[in-house]
């Protein structure tokens, strides 16, 4: 009975002891007034890392656009202003993220393992870096010799097995292509994403774009570029937390 006694006093006196850093977080965690994120969004030090981060998606998207056999059809943008989960802030350190989030859309008559030889000659990105290394790929995943290592032998692994359609990798972007016998690739929405503050481009007719494109010249290649680079870079602007303790 003692013993029970001293666990409960020990639970109670814990419990009590964690309320006002309970209390405390769940007040800085209320999301922020509109008002507040905007102002935030359209400082002088948010427009600098906004047009820095524009200059980079802009110059990818350009690089593969000029790509001899790609044709340019429509981009998509989303700036956005999110709220943090763990995975990206697992320290809970901060109140606000903004991303700067696109989609590209291209077309090619090429066949694709000429197609990733010229994209490769272009340098377009330093596709397969740093990601893990499937044991079984004798190439970085992600890279172009490993989707034309795919290509090489069949859509299979050396030892047999067979693998996933293959995609080109670069820090926080994505290149896929319509591969035959698959889906193809996903055509674009009106809008991009539903996120709580957002800023992003409205073509109704960009759907019908792609598709007219894919008819005409084969193939449609989709470049996407989150926004988010993990715990590290989780957008081009953060705000930390702790702004109402404060006073503001």
């Amino acid at each position: 009975m003692a013993g029970d006694h001293q666990s409960a006093t020990g639970f109670l006196v814990g419990t009590l002891l964690s309320l006002p850093g309970r209390i405390a977080d769940a007040t800085v965690r209320r999301p922020p007034p509109y008002r507040w994120v905007l102002a935030r969004t359209r400082t002088p030090e948010a427009e600098a890392a906004r047009a820095a981060e524009r200059a980079v998606v802009e110059g990818l998207i350009a690089r593969l656009g000029a790509v001899d056999g790609v044709v340019p059809l429509v981009t998509q943008v989303d700036d956005r202003r999110v709220h943090p989960g763990l995975g990206l802030d697992p320290g809970r350190r901060l109140e606000l993220i903004c991303q700067l989030a696109a989609t590209a859309y291209f077309a090619t008559a090429l066949e694709i393992p000429e197609l990733l030889r010229r994209i490769e000659a272009a340098g377009v990105a330093d596709w397969g870096a740093g990601l893990h290394h499937d044991p079984r790929r004798p190439h970085p995943r992600g890279s172009v010799a490993d989707a034309l290592s795919y290509y090489r032998h069949d859509g299979r692994h050396p030892d047999g097995s067979p693998r996933d359609a293959p995609s080109l990798y670069a820090l926080g972007a994505t290149l896929s292509w319509d591969e035959p016998g698959r889906p193809p690739v996903r055509e674009p929405n009106a809008t991009m994403f539903n996120s709580s503050f957002s800023q992003y481009t409205r073509d109704p007719a960009a759907a019908g774009l792609v598709e007219a494109a894919r008819a005409e010249h084969g193939l449609v290649l989709r470049l996407s570029r989150s926004g988010a680079g993990g715990p590290q870079h989780p957008g081009y602007f953060t705000v930390p937390r702790g702004w109402r303790r404060r006073g503001r």
